[in-house]
């Protein structure tokens, strides 16, 4: 017969004809036939099944080498014997290699007539030592799938005993090796497929030997923390492996990596960071979830700063994932754990805000349940993020653009969010990296930011917007009062570069309404603190002065500027006002203000000013919207009367008794630089805790600030303070002036209590003696200001930590819209027409370059300071890495 097959396969008959000249032949196979005919029928069967040169030769040697295999048992045991099946997989088979395909094919068929033989343990036996042998060379995928095939159909090919967990760790050797040769889907398909079929053989043999799981992923850690080059990386096949671990031996194995004395750091770093790889591995399960756990086990050791450099290190390639399906939901659940734990800076966060609204649009037009779900989880996540990190308005504002269309969480729900699996709940061994991550260098806008050095945002927000202001040094008494004692001005009358530019005077007087005594003191102030009325209280109708008289003006636009001042010029009174003073605006200056004239100081007290209803009120002055106070209000409030009464009465000196009395503060000098703080922060009885008042208050571009005209008295009009001989303002009433401010810079904070949160500075240039943008008036003359100046001073900056950015008094207007948490804390405005300060004591370089030179102690301070933060810096470093 094996002749008649030969004959056949080699003729010249059409296909159809031979193929009916084999079913012959495989008809015939059950009878008998003689040993040796058995043998040369499987020796041409055999060379078909290698050496055909065409499918149909090939399928041919392997229909009829079945067919005969299978009643001739005991031949077939005899021809494929150990030796032969030895061969084929050291030698191959004439011109096949021994690593084919065709190689396994014909093993695994072959195999299914030896189950059941006599030989067949002493041939599984062989072939469990050739599959270690051939998982040592390091196959590539293909033959590892058809190896793992081969497996699952035969176990008895597994190596059994001890060397099982040496298989296994090979096998995760192997799998290390493995890359995509090709680009194309098919191929990349193709190739995910093959690991998938390659780890399989894992997860058989772990069935059959669960006590081996440990030992493999000691191996699996021991291979991803192992820092090689980066073309000699692990493969990310490698998180094919991790999906057949059960998931109840996860906590012992984590414990086993965290807890061992000889696992280092670094090794640690580098494992989370290359499982952070895996995410991008398609159609595997629980990838995040040994993920998570792992980072878990690192908090409960106190490791934590090695999580913080990896989610630095790894945050945007996890955030990557998001735009594709098929790796979506555990890159989404990685991404949300680091990012709700990571609390130490918003360094993280930030990498990710440029390609947030493109995910979002990308999502949105996805139409998929997967990509709604996204969108869900991802808008809730960000909201978390910027309520922890706030602060960063220019940053944010692209974002809740891009999710304006998305609802918010409740407050309560983010807060939920943030406290689960804070990292710094952990004391860590090591300083917070936020320190010194960056050194900070000037930014695109010219000017150059601060590095945050641990709580320290207030500090540089304070810093930038002094020294946006052209007049601020650090070195004050020294040299002031070096310059004095030379010049012979005593020490007492000298004032320092702060009082100069900062100090105004005010007058806090208490008049006694039983004797009408009026006691009263001067004070010097560097900044006024304003309080922020209780919503129940309408500012619309409160006026310290005339409501037919404006004192403190908000920017308005033209047409409403245009009826304040058709509106303000009511007739006063001849005994209270000496004289009116008009302010006209320029028509090319924007906004335009309305008339300033001197006014009548009211006597009533807070609450009966508080619920006046004078005729007119309503209409003489605007009132901005009930929910929102303005600056200009704030300062009447702070300047209005304030009756002391019950437990706060006055103790009179001329009376030697308690009374009720009546305490009005007046400003008697503006400073050159105007600093207003804005005081957000009270105590709640009902929580005993400090709290925040997030009020939206807006702030003017320009400020009317009145001050009592002391020149303006007549002879006679004031009394006399006995103990000090000073005049003193008389109680029915006074003049006013009002001083045009321009605002310079805005020191926001960004947080719901006094105890946390963080600050940032808004601030533009004030050169120059000309304190307004455009030109500006006075009652004697008008000074206009240069074009390049003008445009600097329209230029506003965000100055926040190490970021410098430019900004505009639009962002300024509008923080606290956006941003409830982000609200205005200090001011500085700048008076117009502000003098040169001139000191005795600058030098020369100072005259030419606008700096003053610094003491000898006060430099080596500063070069002290240096210095120290160099080193704590280079120390950081060497124990990161």
């Amino acid at each position: 017969m094996d002749r008649i097959l030969e004959a056949v396969m080699v003729s010249s008959h059409s296909k159809a004809v031979k193929h009916n000249m084999i079913l012959q032949v495989i008809e015939s196979a059950p009878h008998p036939l003689a040993r040796t005919q058995c043998l040369a029928m499987f020796e041409v069967c055999t060379k078909l099944f290698f050496l055909g040169d065409s499918k149909f030769k090939k399928d041919v040697g392997k229909e009829v080498l079945e067919a005969y295999a299978h009643h001739h048992p005991l031949e077939f045991e005899e021809f494929f014997n150990t030796r032969f099946a030895l061969d084929l997989l050291q030698e191959g088979y004439g011109p096949i290699m021994k690593r084919s395909d065709e190689i396994f094919e014909y093993i695994q068929v072959a195999l299914q007539y030896m189950v059941d033989r006599p030989s067949s343990m002493e041939l599984f036996h062989t072939l469990q030592i050739e599959v270690l042998r051939i998982i040592c060379e390091r196959p590539g995928p293909k033959l590892c799938a058809m190896l793992s095939k081969l497996l699952n159909l035969y176990p008895q090919c597994i190596p059994g005993g001890n060397l099982q967990s040496v298989f296994c760790q090979q096998l995760i050797q192997s799998i290390r090796k493995f890359h995509c040769e090709g680009e194309e889907n098919d191929e990349i398909l193709e190739f995910v497929e093959q690991v998938t079929k390659t780890s399989g053989m894992l997860q058989c043999v772990w069935r059959m030997n669960m006590a081996i799981i440990l030992p493999s992923l000691k191996e699996l850690f021991i291979v991803i923390s192992s820092p090689e080059e980066e073309n000699n990386a692990p493969s990310n096949a490698l998180a094919s492996v991790v999906q057949y671990v059960p998931l109840e031996l996860m906590d012992a194995v984590v414990r086993n990596i965290t807890n061992d004395k000889n696992v280092s750091d670094a090794q640690i770093l580098t494992a989370i960071s290359r499982m952070l790889d895996w995410l991008s591995w398609p159609l595997v399960k629980n990838i995040d979830k040994w993920i998570i756990s792992l980072m878990k086990g690192v908090v409960a050791v106190k490791r934590v700063h090695i999580l913080m450099k990896v989610t630095l290190k790894k945050t945007e390639q996890v955030f990557s994932n998001l735009f594709y399906p098929i790796v979506r939901e555990g890159a989404l659940s990685v991404l949300s754990y680091i990012l709700l734990s990571y609390e130490q800076s918003p360094e993280a966060f930030h990498k990710l805000l440029h390609q947030i609204p493109q995910l979002i649009s990308s999502l949105s037009q996805e139409d998929s349940d997967s990509g709604r779900a996204c969108l869900a989880e991802i808008s809730e996540l960000i909201h978390c993020l910027i309520f922890r990190f706030s602060g960063f308005p220019d940053l944010y504002e692209p974002v809740l653009e891009a999710l304006k269309d998305f609802p918010s969480p409740h407050e309560n729900r983010i807060k939920q969010l943030l406290s689960q699996n804070t990292w710094t709940s952990v004391q860590t061994e090591l300083p917070e990296p936020v320190c010194y991550t960056q050194i900070t260098t000037r930014s695109d806008t010219g000017k150059t930011g601060l590095v945050n050095l641990g709580n320290t945002c207030y500090m540089n927000s304070i810093i930038q917007a002094l020294y946006m202001a052209s007049e601020l040094h650090e070195e004050e008494k020294t040299l002031r009062h070096a310059s004095f004692t030379q010049s012979g001005v005593q020490k007492s009358e000298s004032k320092t570069l702060i009082e100069q530019m900062f100090g105004g005077k005010m007058v806090t007087r208490i008049r006694c309404l039983c004797c009408q005594n009026v006691s009263w003191k001067e004070e010097v102030f560097t900044d006024l603190s304003l309080a922020l009325p209780p919503h129940d209280i309408s500012l619309s109708k409160s006026f310290i002065i005339d409501p037919s008289q404006t004192v403190v003006e908000n920017t308005e636009p033209l047409h409403v500027a245009s009826t304040l001042k058709q509106q303000s010029q009511v007739p006063s009174s001849p005994r209270r006002i000496r004289k009116t003073l008009t302010d006209t605006t320029s028509k090319h200056e924007s906004p335009t203000f309305g008339n300033i004239d001197g006014v009548h100081l009211k006597t009533t007290d807070k609450s009966a000013k508080m619920d006046s209803s004078s005729p007119g009120s309503s209409q003489e002055q605007p009132s901005l919207p009930h929910s929102l106070r303005s600056i200009p209000d704030l300062i009447n409030f702070f300047l209005s009367p304030e009756m002391l009464t019950g437990e706060n009465q006055y103790h009179c000196q001329k009376c030697c008794a308690l009374t009720d009395a009546e305490k009005v503060v007046e400003l008697t000098e503006g400073p050159p630089y105007l600093i207003l703080t804005l005081l957000r922060f009270s105590f709640d009885l009902g929580t005993m805790r400090r709290r925040k008042i997030l009020d939206n208050v807006s702030i003017p571009l320009v400020l009317k600030l009145p001050v009592w005209d002391v020149s303006s008295r007549e002879p006679g009009t004031f009394g006399t303070d006995n103990k000090h001989h000073k005049a003193i303002p008389p109680a029915d009433g006074c003049a006013y002036v009002s001083l045009t401010y321009d605002l310079c810079s805005v020191v926001v904070h960004s947080g719901i209590s006094s105890e946390s949160g963080h600050y940032y500075c808004y601030a533009r240039e004030c050169t120059g003696g000309v304190g307004g943008p455009e030109a500006i008036h006075s009652d004697r003359e008008e000074v206009k200001a240069p074009s390049s100046q003008k445009s600097a001073e329209r230029q506003w900056f965000l100055f926040n930590d190490t970021r410098v950015s430019y900004s505009s008094f639009e962002s300024v207007s509008n923080v606290t819209t956006y941003f409830p948490k982000d609200t205005a804390y200090v001011m500085f405005f700048r008076k117009r027409l502000l003098p040169v300060i001139e000191n005795e004591s600058f030098s020369t370089a100072e005259k030419m370059y606008g700096e003053m030179a610094l003491n000898k102690e006060l430099s080596e301070s500063i070069s002290k300071d240096n210095l120290l933060y160099a080193q704590v810096r280079v120390h950081y470093v060497l124990l990161v890495k």
